[in-house]
């Protein structure tokens, strides 16, 4: 499973949306924007530890010195996760084209118990060997993805087990190069818009 159905998370994504216009300030600047919505204002993060697919620590700070695209789901993904990895694959490529520098691509599996640095490793590279994946054990996913305001849902499953349920949200976090969360593309994504809106992004910094 890839997609949110229980009622709890849904309520904490459409919260997550509507705290994006609740500043007039904010409202405007998003309207610039075809796609993508921004937040009232910058959200930091810390106080967690991560690897990456090749086996580096990962803290806040490495989220600091670019424009970033967050997305979290897991390997075993059907079919939001390939897909939106695809949609960004081909965003990546048209920045790229127009001479545009490309945000970092960062992909945060929430099932660490299948998800290894070497799982991650081919997997991500399968779709651009640019991007980055991370993963941690759980109670560090779930700190950051808290602060996020990422929602999430492992099944309880024994140790070992390698079939069990994941379901995530599908939305894509932009973080600014402070390593603050300032926006967000909501699903379903569309890569004309977003490559519009990042290329835009970009050109203001």
């Amino acid at each position: 499973m890839s997609s949110i159905k229980s009622p709890v998370l849904l309520l904490m994504l459409a919260s997550l949306l509507t705290a994006c216009d609740q500043n007039p300030t904010a409202s405007n600047q998003a309207a610039k924007f075809q796609s993508l919505k921004l937040f009232p204002e910058g959200k930091s993060f810390s106080g967690f530890e991560l690897i990456s697919d090749e086996g580096n620590k990962w803290q806040s700070e490495d989220f600091k010195g670019n424009y970033s695209v967050l997305f979290f789901g897991y390997a075993n993904c059907p079919d939001i996760c390939p897909t939106t990895l695809l949609d960004m694959q081909k965003v990546d490529k048209a920045l790229t084209t127009a001479g545009i520098k490309t945000p970092e691509i960062i992909f945060i599996s929430v099932d660490p118990d299948r998800d290894t640095p070497a799982v991650l490793h081919d997997y991500i590279n399968y779709f651009n060997p640019k991007f980055t994946a991370l993963t941690g054990d759980a109670a560090n996913i779930l700190s950051l993805a808290s602060q996020l305001g990422v929602a999430y849902r492992v099944a309880e499953h024994e140790k070992g087990d390698m079939m069990y349920e994941v379901d995530h949200a599908s939305a894509l976090f932009v973080l600014n190069p402070e390593g603050e969360r300032i926006g967000i593309f909501a699903a379903p994504h569309d890569v004309n818009k977003i490559t519009a809106d990042l290329k835009q992004l970009m050109e203001q910094s």
